[in-house]
């Protein structure tokens, strides 16, 4: 099997700090979007009930369906990319989408609009994931594809720390001056997309002649570990609330609306912490002990928010969510590419996003309602209840073949 590629070999790739240029670049692109989007995120709460005077059904709502509405892109934006052999024009495409439409939020009056420009910018993130992944996994050495993703996803995160604390400085400064959070988000996010220009293409030849559309029979082609891994991967995501959501955790403490993002802040410093020490140990104990231990670490955290009367009590509850988020987010990705082979991976990793798109949108509509109608106590336990079944199937997956740390 011979792939060919427009970059030299791994080994002989530029380097910049030990890590491959385009593996760097990509954390570039993902720390100034992330800023962007987290400064945007992290004020939706305070935006939700201040200006649109709605709950955390409205909210779930708007995060449930934008996630969804990306999940047809996710798959086919992966597997294109493998049929044309290209990846950075997605990724550009992608970036530039989600960041275009931030500042049209100011003009925003009510939930429709809202999830319209949500929709858009999902849809965004749906064209550039697979692709971009792929970009990772292929400029990694085999053995520090934990590290890569790891590496990735904490540049992402300091991007997301910084978004949110930008967020309330502002918000305590000028009190309800949204239109100059997402102004502000929609300038960080354009140093996104420069960056996308730094990166190398790649190119893998496929193994197979021809080209497919997506169907279930494609599914059907990749390995069965990789396939019962994705199921439990479903109905995991479906027991994990939206960050957003949790976030009105800080409301039913009696704090102001405009202390919502620095609670977002702790779990991004949680997350960037130990997010690149996780891809490193998933490298080395494997990707399943990391990713089991991350989701009972989850399931910790919903108690710790079930519980939660006192602030320093609500503030650990997001410092174990970022480390579940760590333990889980780069090695499961790592998982996907130890899983599948380079020849496939594009439409792996799409597929791969999309069931965890679907499970994040059940998760979004259905945690939302249950949080606001029927309390925050029940949707909390319920997503407890479900993480435990998806544990169960992914301890079973892990039964088929024994190949994959």
């Amino acid at each position: 099997m011979v792939y060919f590629s427009d970059m030299p070999p791994v080994q002989q790739q530029k380097k910049i700090f030990g890590l491959n240029k385009n593996i760097f670049m990509l954390g570039l692109t993902s720390f100034f979007n992330d800023f962007s989007n987290e400064m945007i995120l992290s004020s939706f709460p305070a935006f939700f009930t201040s200006v649109l005077k709605s709950g955390a059904a409205s909210l779930g709502l708007v995060e449930g369906i934008a996630d969804g509405a990306a999940n047809i892109l996710k798959i086919y934006s992966g597997q294109l990319s493998d049929k044309i052999r290209k990846r950075r024009i997605f990724i550009f495409v992608g970036y530039a989408m989600s960041v275009a439409v931030r500042p049209f939020y100011i003009f925003m009056g009510g939930v429709a609009g809202v999830l319209g420009l949500r929709v858009i910018d999902r849809v965004g993130k749906g064209i550039r994931e697979a692709p971009r992944d792929v970009i990772i996994s292929v400029s990694s050495e085999p053995h520090e594809i934990g590290r890569s993703f790891g590496y990735h996803r904490a540049m992402d995160t300091v991007g997301g720390i910084l978004g949110p604390l930008t967020a309330f400085l502002i918000l305590k400064e000028w009190p309800g001056a949204f239109s100059t959070v997402f102004m502000t988000a929609f300038v960080i996010g354009l140093l996104s997309v420069v960056t996308v220009f730094f990166v190398k293409d790649v190119f893998i030849a496929p193994v197979l002649s021809g080209s497919k559309k997506f169907s279930f029979n494609a599914i059907k082609l990749l390995p069965k570990r990789f396939r019962i891994y994705l199921i439990s991967i479903f109905i995991l995501s479906v027991g994990s609330l939206p960050t957003a959501v949790l976030l009105l955790s800080a409301l039913s403490i009696g704090l102001t609306v405009a202390s919502i993002p620095l609670f977002y802040m702790v779990y991004g410093i949680s997350f960037t912490i130990f997010s690149y020490g996780a891809g490193k140990l998933s490298d080395g104990v494997g990707t399943a002990r990391v990713l089991v231990f991350g989701y009972m670490l989850l399931m910790l955290s919903y108690l710790m928010f079930a519980l939660s009367q006192t602030i320093p009590t609500l503030v650990i509850a997001f410092i174990t969510l970022g480390i579940f988020s760590a333990c889980t987010d780069s090695t499961q990705r790592a998982f996907v590419a130890k899983a599948t082979p380079e020849s496939e991976r594009g439409t792996a990793y799409g597929v791969f996003n999309a069931v965890i798109g679907f499970g994040v949108m059940f998760a979004g509509i259905m945690g939302g309602f249950l949080w606001q109608y029927v309390g925050s106590i029940t949707a909390l336990f319920i997503s407890i209840t479900l993480v435990v079944f998806g544990l169960i199937l992914f301890f079973i997956s892990s039964k088929v073949g024994r190949n994959i740390a």
